[in-house]
């Protein structure tokens, strides 16, 4: 019983509840990834390409953006390999202080990006997610329900140093192993490809005061994206019914990325954290809290203006 009181003040188990909520939340992001067609088909609203260039505007080093938004599929899956490795070193406490620095590589990347908007700043998840991996990437597991810990258990069980080798090698190939059963098990679950319109981010407005697009520009049942003149802010224009045009703010109310129009039945949606939206810009699912903001326009037969 003492044995056992004093084992439960290591700093192990104190991390443990940590090692078990993180290895969840990367493992899950990993998966998800790889499970969804959407995230890499460049043609989705939804995709890894839409997110990039979604928020390359807006980010400090969206300089640095432009090869993930050329090649969207193939840092979609290594984005997902790295979460799902990080998951599992994590979890099972397997190069657990290298698992935690790649994590809050990862976590650092998407605060720059997806989530740098976030207002105030410290309600970015991302930013939460790097902190918590810290006590890892410093402690490790302390040697607490970790595969890592049963190697130096056995190392001083039994010395050796060839033997203590051959078990790491093993060890490091069954997760491996795992790793890939896990990705192979996405994969087979991937859901089917959704039919998407492939907004047009060509045009930004013109250079009139007021005017969001031409007439010519937006059409029926679709939408186009453009730069309100008046905010500086994205926005979709609509002309949903012949000759009657809507508009709305791009800027997604949870944590400020620019949303994508997906078609007139499926809305809107922001390839960051999943929000969705009407047509008309009503909030339908996802964490935002707020509908899109509406902006009032008429049209004079060549241009669509705010009113």
């Amino acid at each position: 019983m003492g044995l056992w009181t004093e084992r439960r003040r290591e700093p192990g188990w104190v991390l443990l509840p940590l090692r078990l909520f993180l290895g969840v939340v990367f493992l899950d992001a990993g998966i998800s990834k790889i499970a969804d067609k959407r995230f890499l088909d460049d043609a989705s609203p939804t995709s890894m390409h839409a997110n990039v260039l979604a928020i390359k505007g807006a980010s400090p080093i969206g300089d640095l953006l432009g090869p993930v938004a050329d090649h969207g599929a193939l840092f979609g899956i290594l984005l997902a390999f790295a979460e799902i490795a990080v998951g599992l070193g994590v979890l099972l406490g397997v190069a657990t202080r290298l698992a935690a620095v790649g994590g809050m590589v990862l976590s650092l990347s998407l605060w720059l990006t997806v989530s740098w908007q976030a207002n105030p700043w410290f309600t970015s998840a991302d930013v939460v997610y790097l902190v918590a991996l810290t006590p890892l990437a410093i402690a490790g597991t302390g040697g607490v329900l970790s595969l890592d810990g049963w190697l130096a258990n056995a190392a001083v069980r039994r010395p050796g140093r060839g033997r203590e080798h051959t078990r790491r090698t093993l060890l490091t190939g069954a997760v491996a192993v795992l790793g890939v059963a896990v990705v192979g098990a996405a994969s087979l679950v991937r859901r089917r490809s959704v039919s998407t319109a492939e907004p047009d981010s060509s045009g930004s407005g013109t250079a009139s005061t007021g005017v969001l697009a031409k007439v010519s520009e937006v059409p029926v049942g679709g939408a186009k994206q453009v730069t309100d003149p008046t905010s500086g802010d994205p926005a979709w224009v609509l002309q949903l019914t012949p000759g009657q045009f809507t508009a709305v703010d791009a800027v997604c109310p949870h944590q400020g990325c620019p949303v994508n129009f997906a078609s007139a039945d499926a809305g809107f949606i922001c390839p960051c954290h999943g929000s969705t939206f009407d047509s008309t810009g009503k909030r339908l699912s996802g964490p935002a809290q707020r509908n899109l903001q509406a902006i009032s326009v008429a049209a004079d037969g060549t241009e669509i203006r705010r009113t």
